[in-house]
């Protein structure tokens, strides 16, 4: 049960960031449309404003989906049926999610959690928001179990879900941005200095 908790925190972080990151890129694209005049605000400050809204919430998603791909990983193993190195400590029942460990269909009078399943192309069925917190906030696109490729088309099919997906695309972007724009600068100043251009 803890780990649907820990989910349902970093999908909150996930969504709060989402919203940030568009609502500063709309007050940037107002400003740049002159939209701010109307208001009587000086076209610059409402670009500074969305400019710092934009960065906090792509920043803060990059950190929030960082944090919660560590946990992912620590909740699953500390479950046994997922080991970051190899084979699972503990073997799935057919009616169990590797994901919380929670049984996947309750019957009357049982403890546990009653909610929609899905199974992977690789047979093993989990609880849908177990699954989908697995792929999406803790990054991992493969089985918790056996380590198959999950089908993440065939995993959303609404497409009012495919933006959640793109978001957490385009953090991972930036953070291959942000770990290697210092490095890849550097060496451009480093040519430049060599080849005596300024």
């Amino acid at each position: 049960m803890l780990s649907r908790l820990v989910y349902k925190w970093f999908y909150f972080n996930y969504k709060l960031t989402y919203v940030l990151g568009i609502v500063g890129y709309f007050i940037m694209i107002a400003a740049f449309f002159g939209i701010s005049v109307v208001f009587n605000v000086n076209p610059a400050v409402w670009m500074d404003y969305g400019l710092i809204i934009m960065y906090y919430g792509l920043y803060f998603g990059v950190l929030g989906q960082d944090i919660a791909e560590i946990c992912a990983s620590k909740m699953a193993a500390h479950l046994g049926y997922y080991t970051p190195q190899g084979m699972p400590t503990r073997s799935l029942d057919k009616n169990i999610c590797a994901v919380c460990g929670n049984k996947l269909l309750v019957n009357a009078g049982e403890e546990g959690i009653i909610e929609s399943t899905f199974q992977l192309t690789c047979d093993h069925t989990f609880h849908e928001f177990c699954i989908r917190g697995w792929c999406i906030v803790g990054k991992k696109q493969t089985c918790p179990y056996c380590k198959e490729k999950v089908d993440l088309k065939r995993m959303f099919r609404n497409p009012w879900e495919k933006p959640h997906v793109l978001y957490g695309q385009l953090l991972d972007w930036l953070r291959w941005f942000v770990a290697w724009g210092p490095i890849i600068m550097s060496i451009i100043q480093f040519l430049n200095y060599i080849l005596g251009l300024k």
